[in-house]
């Protein structure tokens, strides 16, 4: 008489190890044996890869999720998150000075205002790369914005003189600043508004731009509108005849 061949679960257990005697335990319980063992460990699972295969899908899914912003330009006062991948460091929180600039480990103070996180983080593993890296993966993300971007100063003929902020997801008009300054006052000269605006680091004010701000709200011309910028120093003078 032809023996009865071992069925598929006792081949497997000769697979992995030794032959083990196995008189009376049915085909039933010897699979959930196995099943229990590859579970804790002893017997490997097909399915599950390697550590380094496991550390590789982290670090693909860290870079997927963290996808840069080159929409918003970063503003004085914001927060971002920054990271370099290959450090394998935890994330450090930046803040954007009044300089403009951010406080980068390694690098020092680079310019950041006006910039996208994109190209921001582009310039930054360029930076790195060239001294320090061999490769830089630059993650950098805002975290919280700041409630205002600046500041312009309102003064003269108008009916609460002083510092007016610049919201940071608004453009903020000579129209506009003059209105959250109050309005003009009773002798305010409308048509001659002048705003003064600041070089560059240590150059000197420019020229005084004069515009007719009554034309802007009385004949709608908005085109005459103009965006003002952080430090703008707007000054609405008197009439010379105050009848």
């Amino acid at each position: 008489m032809k023996p009865k061949q071992p069925d598929r679960f006792i081949r497997t257990a000769r697979l992995w190890g030794p032959s083990l005697p196995l008189p009376g335990i049915p085909t039933v319980a010897f699979a959930l044996l196995a099943g229990s063992c590859a579970f804790s460990g002893f017997l490997p699972a097909a399915d599950t890869p390697p550590p380094a295969a496991n550390a590789v899908i982290e670090v693909a899914r860290v870079t997927n999720l963290k996808t840069l912003d080159d929409q918003y330009h970063l503003a004085m006062g914001d927060r971002v998150s920054y990271r370099v991948i290959e450090d394998k460091d935890e994330v450090k929180a930046l803040v954007v000075t009044d300089s403009g600039e951010l406080e980068v480990p390694y690098l020092g103070r680079v310019k950041a205002v006006d910039k996208t996180c994109k190209q921001l983080a582009q310039e930054v593993k360029l930076a790195l790369e060239k001294d320090l890296y061999y490769q830089a993966t630059v993650i950098l993300a805002v975290d919280q914005l700041n409630k205002k971007r600046g500041s312009v100063y309102v003064v003269g003929q108008v009916r609460t003189a002083g510092a007016v902020d610049i919201p940071s997801d608004e453009i903020l008009t000579l129209s506009k600043a003059i209105l959250k300054a109050g309005g003009f006052a009773d002798f305010a000269d409308k048509k001659r508004v002048r705003i003064t605006r600041q070089g560059g680091s240590g150059d000197s004010p420019k020229t005084p731009l004069v515009v007719d701000v009554s034309a802007i709200f009385e004949k709608g011309k908005t085109e005459t509108d103009i965006n003002l910028e952080p430090g703008d120093l707007i000054f609405v003078p008197s009439r010379a005849f105050n009848f």
